[in-house]
């Protein structure tokens, strides 16, 4: 599958571990990787050290660079304001899959979460999103919170990637300075799922639903909504274990 992947790597390490297992993935030539969400060359900086593919900025990404590209698949980890820009220029999407929204509310980084990180940090373009791309592999919160890392996870993780794992426990640390319980200042593997669940890895179960995404990033199935393909489950034991294997397999680029 030749992939673009559309992120805002650098905060949460979730990105960082979707961006090595997709060039860890035998079924995967990843093509390009644009960035989104606030420092975008800051972002593409961080994402030079991932991924071996042409990287380009959000604020520079262009229908030119993509249609070159010639993805056969579109990953969008992060705020989709990319995604919907491409689509108001009129770019005729492949299949697209989504970290983000929320179909029923989840606890989440010490509260109740019915708005999704992702689609609440750009509703207007999660909405247009929703609405016109053609076809939406849509990978939500409430299954993704379940893909929590462990403490022996995270030491395979330090074993296999140092780098990645000094990430994940500086992130650990920001939520606990936020106030975030120890038991809840975890690391949940949100973007790698949605990657695992696009290459039909199995480890989840999908199902055709009808779904509005509302003006404030909420999410919910709506009878004349947009029927997209929904993460409704998944064996989380089993995809965290790809996805270490994975990251043990995974090769940093040359800098």
């Amino acid at each position: 599958m030749r992939l673009w992947i559309d992120t805002d790597v650098g905060t949460n390490p979730d990105d960082a571990f979707a961006l090595l297992c997709a060039s860890a993935h035998p079924d995967v030539e990843i093509v390009g990787v644009s960035t989104v969400a606030g420092d975008t060359e800051w972002r593409a900086a961080v994402a030079r050290q991932l991924a071996p593919a042409l990287v380009v900025s959000g604020a520079r990404l262009g229908r030119a660079d993509f249609d070159a590209a010639a993805p056969d698949a579109l990953l969008a980890i992060g705020p989709l304001t990319n995604i919907a820009r491409l689509l108001e220029g009129g770019c005729r999407l492949p299949r697209l899959a989504v970290m983000g929204g929320a179909m029923i509310p989840v606890r989440h980084r010490g509260a109740e979460r019915t708005v999704e990180h992702n689609f609440g940090s750009d509703p207007a373009a999660a909405s247009t999103v929703v609405r016109d791309a053609d076809a939406i592999l849509l990978c939500p919160l409430d299954v993704t919170a379940r893909m929590r890392l462990t403490p022996a996870d995270l030491d395979q993780v330090r074993a296999s990637a140092p780098q990645l794992a000094e990430w994940c426990e500086d992130w650990i640390a920001q939520q606990r300075a936020h106030g975030v319980a120890d038991e809840e200042a975890v690391i949940c593997l949100h973007d790698p799922l949605a990657l695992l669940a696009l290459l039909g890895e199995p480890v989840v179960t999908i199902e055709r639903t009808p779904v509005v995404s509302d003006h404030d990033g909420r999410v919910s199935k709506k009878d004349d909504g947009r029927t997209c393909d929904v993460v409704a489950d998944v064996d989380a034991a089993t995809a965290i274990a790809r996805v270490l294997e994975l990251i043990a397999r995974a090769e940093l680029p040359a800098q």
